[in-house]
Order: C-alpha cells, then sequence, then structure tokens
C-alpha cells in the first residue's frame, strides 16, 4: 500500500472515530450520517480483506 493510501485510510479511521465519539454512539449502532456509515463500511472492508490476506 502506497503512503498515500495508508494516510488515507487513517484520516478516515480518525475521521469516523471521532464521529461516533462525538455522538456517544457504541459500536454496535450504525451512523446516522450516511457519509460516515460509507467510510465505516469501507473500513470495514478493507479489515476484513486485509485479515483473510494474512
Amino acid at each position: 500500500m502506497s503512503d498515500a493510501a495508508h494516510a488515507l485510510i487513517e484520516t478516515v479511521r480518525h475521521f469516523v472515530f471521532r464521529e461516533r465519539w462525538r455522538m456517544e454512539l457504541p459500536p454496535d449502532r450504525p451512523l446516522p450520517d450516511d457519509l460516515a456509515a460509507a467510510l465505516e463500511r469501507a473500513l470495514a472492508a478493507l479489515d476484513a480483506a486485509e485479515a483473510s490476506r494474512v
């Protein structure tokens, strides 16, 4: 993975984490904002793909 892609993914992780913290949402509740929810789903898919490679 390129440095730029890695930086982008870490930025998205931070954004999703802050949105959950700001809204005081537990991990089992979906984010209400469509963009944040889509980013969270994309991160979950990336994590699953990475886990299957190992």
